[in-house]
């Protein structure tokens, strides 16, 4: 499969953004054949390193199969050498009368009707480096509580508004996992100019697909002086809750400031 530069990441000269990566593996998976009608609830990958603006190979394999639990392994491949892998699990889909002691769900964050659009290059000043890029081309944004430029736990929206694969409308599924790979960015706790905190990973965990358009994400970060750090996210649709994320981070001044 062939990456063009609308993968492209904003801080790296030739690199893909990692919410792409994750939600191609995702799109592996759902084109994978099930027993029974089963629908993806949760996606973790492990990036190994810079997944290159390139021709890429998506290897998708079966490691457990089952009629109401199935797990899948992923490689993706540059050339010869595994750039990512993950491991994506899927639950056969049923209809139950749930117990009246079931919490009611979190409600929805406000929005995202009649809130501003955040103009892309004001979140990401290395925007002018790299003019073709994921995130000023395939993403719109809309910020409820915080923000992408001031440090501290927000609250954002996300419409994405390009297909991941030419032809192919986006998936409920791979709309929140292009989201929830923006968890460690929004809730960053010092100024990204100056800092590094690199996700390795993400692990989605999905109660039930997104409905709409728009993904919401409530998140926050932890860093630690030992050079790592977590950021997590509670996603949402215009409904109310939809799951988790959680992102390890890799923490280090930036080359400049060191």
């Amino acid at each position: 499969m062939q990456a063009t530069r609308l993968a492209a990441a904003e801080w790296y000269p030739d690199g893909q953004h990692g919410g792409v990566v994750s939600a191609l593996m995702t799109r592996a998976v759902e084109q994978t054949p099930s027993l029974t009608p089963m629908q993806i609830s949760r996606v973790t990958v492990e990036l190994f390193r810079v997944v290159p603006v390139a021709l890429l190979e998506v290897v998708a394999t079966i490691i457990r199969e089952g009629k109401r639990i199935q797990t899948s392994e992923v490689r993706l491949y540059a050339g010869e050498t595994e750039v990512a892998r993950g491991l994506i699990q899927r639950l056969r889909i049923t209809e139950l009368n749930l117990p009246s002691e079931v919490e009611a769900p979190l409600p929805a964050p406000a929005g995202p009707e009649g809130l501003k659009l955040v103009d892309f290059s004001e979140i990401m000043p290395l925007v002018p480096r790299v003019p073709i890029s994921f995130g000023q081309l395939a993403v719109q944004v809309r910020e409820v509580r915080g923000s992408f430029t001031r440090p501290g736990p927000a609250t954002v929206w996300f419409r994405f508004t390009r297909p991941l694969v030419a032809g192919e409308p986006l998936s409920a599924t791979q709309r929140a996992v292009l989201a929830a790979d923006f968890s460690n960015g929004l809730s960053q706790l010092a100024d990204g100019g100056e800092w590094v905190f690199m996700n390795s990973d993400l692990s989605v965990h999905l109660a039930r697909p997104a409905e709409g358009a728009w993904i919401a994400l409530d998140g926050e970060s932890m860093w630690e002086a030992i050079g790592r750090g977590v950021a997590t996210s509670h996603l949402f649709d215009v409904r109310g809750p939809i799951g988790r994320a959680t992102q390890t981070l890799f923490l280090d001044r930036s080359p400049g400031d060191r």
